[in-house]
């Protein structure tokens, strides 16, 4: 009689209290309990059917006493509740997620902004389904080397998407990439030579960019521009190569970097002054051993 009795017993319903209880280790929440995924690895079976129309708004998990608190808005309300858990970690660290609601999209954002332009600043809006470039630029700022020089390359790739020209020169006539050089920003640098940049242009002064990649150091770009076929021995109008600018800045790697690919030590500039000149020119400081050194012994298109 007492295995019937038992067996009972074990069928009964527990208690409506009981039902909301955590055990250690375990995952079960009153109500919500088939609603939410907390934790994949312990309830991998569970979906997502919530009855309540509530979003997950926020989640704790102090470390420290092993105590897990959470919270879920639905319309004006918000349930909550809080787990016990088992940890071998003791730390006093609290991590805190907030999730946010998927109503943020761009669609969103869009109704909100339109909502707060007035008529004639929704119908200017409007009116500009692509880029008006005469309205966004002028002689010395142009929108794609403001692009350039902020990193904004997928805004890069739109401009040039409606037409605009990647080598448009401003009035000091500085392409995008003589301003992502003289930026030292080298993600753009790549990005605009793979789209079709020229590293010919010249400005000006008739610069061009490898001119401005050694001014600024830039040995990285120096040996990228060299492997796309640039001119190493060309000179700007006061008869400048890049090699004397190199000296002149005492960078003796990137002389080094010039001279074996077959800059001409020769070259004067419309002074009269050779590389080695300008070297000389700066006294016994300022590194002028080292770089004599580079000078006098490194032949044209030796191994580095």
């Amino acid at each position: 009689m007492s295995g019937p009795r038992r067996q009972r017993r074990d069928r009964a319903p527990l208690p409506e209290e009981e039902k909301g209880k955590t055990k250690m280790g375990s995952v079960a929440t009153p109500l919500l309990i088939n609603q939410f995924i907390l934790f994949p690895a312990a309830a991998t079976k569970t979906v997502w059917n919530s009855k309540l129309g509530g979003s997950f708004n926020k989640m704790c998990r102090s470390t420290g006493n092993g105590i897990l608190s959470f919270s879920f808005a639905g319309g004006n309300h918000i349930v909550g509740g809080n787990f016990a858990i088992k940890s071998k970690i003791k730390t006093s660290a609290t991590t805190v997620v907030n999730i946010t609601s998927s109503d943020t999209s761009e669609d969103h954002v869009k109704r909100e902004v339109e909502q707060l332009l007035d008529p004639e600043e929704r119908a200017k809006l409007q009116q500009n389904v692509t880029p008006n470039l005469e309205k966004i630029s002028t002689e010395k700022w142009s929108p794609l080397h403001t692009l350039a020089l902020s990193m904004q390359m997928s805004c890069m790739d739109k401009l040039l998407e409606n037409g605009f020209d990647i080598d448009f020169i401003n009035k000091d006539g500085l392409t995008a990439l003589h301003k992502a050089i003289i930026g030292k920003k080298e993600a753009v640098i790549s990005h605009l030579l793979r789209k079709g940049a020229s590293p010919h242009v010249k400005d000006k002064d008739g610069a061009t960019p490898l001119h401005y990649a050694v001014q600024v150091g830039a040995k990285q770009t120096v040996k990228l521009l060299i492997k796309y076929n640039v001119d190493v021995n060309v000179a700007d109008h006061e008869g400048w190569t890049p090699l004397h600018i190199a000296v002149q800045g005492r960078n003796r790697d990137i002389v080094k970097i010039l001279l074996v690919n077959g800059a001409d030590k020769t070259r004067k500039t419309k002074d009269g002054k050779t590389a080695l000149d300008l070297c000389l020119c700066y006294g016994k400081d300022f590194k002028s051993y080292e770089i004599a050194q580079v000078v006098k012994l490194v032949p044209a298109d030796s191994a580095l």
